[in-house]
């Protein structure tokens, strides 16, 4: 009887310390997969960074900055005769 006990206390410490492993494997490769999914993700951003600081170094240069008022929004310069003198108001403070 006794012996009989101890086979069997044997074999479920050995059976849960199998489920324990592999509780503990499965652990193992569910964070080994959101680690590469972070990696890729900050790989994704570190190169959306790149171009966003490119792209706004350029921005900051005055003859990308010309070119694109000139060509996309249509802009011109200004001349005087472009200029119209808009009619003073003047306010009566004496009633």
């Amino acid at each position: 009887m006794r012996k009989i006990n101890f086979i069997t206390f044997f074999i479920t410490v050995h059976s849960i310390l199998i489920f324990l492993q592999v509780h503990k494997h499965t652990l193992f490769i569910k964070n080994n997969y959101k680690q590469q999914e972070y990696e890729k993700q900050r790989a994704a951003l570190t190169e959306k960074k790149e171009i966003l600081t490119q792209e706004l170094h350029a921005l900051k240069d005055r003859e990308t900055i010309k070119q694109f008022a000139y060509n996309t929004l249509k802009m011109r310069p200004y001349t005087l005769h472009n200029i119209i003198k808009l009619p003073s108001q003047q306010h009566d403070t004496h009633l």
